[in-house]
């Protein structure tokens, strides 16, 4: 159904109390969960108003909200933030971090829902599944439709990610739980293009799936932005920012910087991450690599936009045969970089776009190749790339874009539910 045509039956306004554990916004510079909070400023204008439930700790954040009391609001642009005290964790703590999750479902049952926030929809982020447990308690005793928004797949991903042993206890739980929740979702929003395959495979239930990427906001890159550059001019500059970590696969990327070493060719590596001490030290003979601090969304882009190229790799699994929706290739495209991706990955978005090349995952010979080529092309051919890839985020993966999907999305359930 077009939203044209639900509009005209739907005129009232949505109140939407999205579970979100790890959801942020831009002042706390986690570079990451921010998707809800700008959704909720896209959306204002539609009558939808977003209560973004989140942990007021985060291994993410580099500056924390204040949660003096066990709830703790924030205004934002189309609703509200509510930060829920938590127990700090250690980054790196497993325990840590598996705590928080539980702790955070248990301080979610004291939500003011009935007298305060008063939803007509419950949207559940993972991660973590966790959560998904007051969804479907809220769905029961409140009479209300309750999505499942899936980001990450698991148990599959520290499966196949972490070589966790699909026979652990832990494992075998989460499992019991994936299937729980499935089954019990009005309906799933992923991120990843395939879920449907995984989803299937899952549960017998018939469950609607829409498929809503992960976005970005064009506003972030700035036009009048410093245009000091830390790359040399005279070298080529390839850079991949992110997250490093194990399925990142960024060690292919060093061993391509080393076959490329006699080469005008410098590699940047922005972020940081489990592996970063790693991949320092495999690095430590290589005088062409160059490791950069995490930085926010923000300067990471108008960096990129005066790099010649960006790369992005995967780990060649099973997991990602159902897609993946990683916010570089959004930061690449918009900075318009022509991309290269180590992958095996079906519909890689770089071969989509038509911005780049895509070679096999964990080749570094390929790898550097690919390199190679991209750092001989005349510029205005790698220039065309980068302008296919922008065309393709600005028409694709902004905010604006998937606001009108969620919005389609949200109203469909709630319509359906209502009648």
């Amino acid at each position: 159904m077009r939203l044209s045509l639900i509009e005209e039956v739907f005129d009232f306004a949505l109140n939407v109390l999205v579970i979100n554990q790890f959801a942020s916004a831009p002042a706390y510079n986690t570079g990451a969960g921010e998707r809800h909070y700008y959704l909720a400023s896209k959306l204002a204008a539609s009558k939808i108003e977003f209560n973004i439930v989140s942990g007021g700790v985060n291994h993410l954040f580099e500056k924390d909200p204040v949660t003096n009391n066990l709830f703790n609001e924030e205004s934002i642009e189309g609703g509200k933030l509510i930060w829920v005290r938590l127990r700090k964790y250690k980054p790196d703590s497993f325990i840590g971090r598996s705590f928080s999750w539980f702790e955070f479902l248990i301080k979610l049952y004291f939500l003011p829902v009935k007298k305060r926030l008063k939803p007509d929809l419950v949207l559940v982020s993972s991660m973590s599944l966790w959560s998904a447990i007051y969804g479907i308690y809220l769905k029961s005793r409140l009479g209300i439709p309750f999505i499942l928004e899936i980001r990450d797949i698991w148990p599959l991903t520290p499966v196949e990610v972490g070589g966790i042993s699909k026979n652990h206890p832990f494992i075998v739980l989460f499992k019991a739980l994936e299937k729980y929740v499935y089954k019990r979702a009005d309906h799933i929003i992923s991120l990843m293009p395939r879920f449907d395959l995984h989803l299937n495979n899952t549960i017998r239930t018939k469950i609607p799936v829409s498929w809503i990427p992960n976005a970005i906001e064009p506003g972030l890159l700035k036009a009048d932005a410093n245009e000091s550059s830390i790359f040399n001019s005279d070298r080529f500059s390839i850079v991949y920012a992110g997250a490093l970590g194990y399925a990142n696969s960024m060690e292919c990327f060093i061993r391509a910087a080393e076959l490329l070493h006699k080469k005008p060719i410098e590699f940047y590596i922005i972020g940081n991450g489990p592996q970063k001490q790693d991949l320092i030290s495999l690095a430590f003979n290589s005088n062409n690599i160059r490791f950069i601090d995490k930085m926010s969304k923000g300067d990471v882009l108008n960096i990129l936009k005066q790099a010649d190229a960006g790369f992005i790799s995967w780990m060649d699994l099973s997991l990602y045969q159902f897609g993946v929706s990683a916010n570089k290739y959004n930061d690449y495209m918009l900075a318009g970089l022509p991309i290269i991706s180590a992958s095996n990955i079906p519909d890689d978005p770089v071969c989509i776009a038509n911005c780049g090349f895509r070679v096999p995952a964990g080749d570094a010979e390929k790898i550097a190749e690919a390199i190679q080529k991209l750092s001989e092309m005349p510029q205005d051919e790698r220039k065309l790339l980068g302008e296919n890839g922008k065309n393709y985020v600005l028409a694709h993966n902004t905010y604006d874009v998937i606001a009108e999907q969620y919005e389609l999305c949200l109203k469909q359930v709630v319509s359906t539910k209502y009648g």
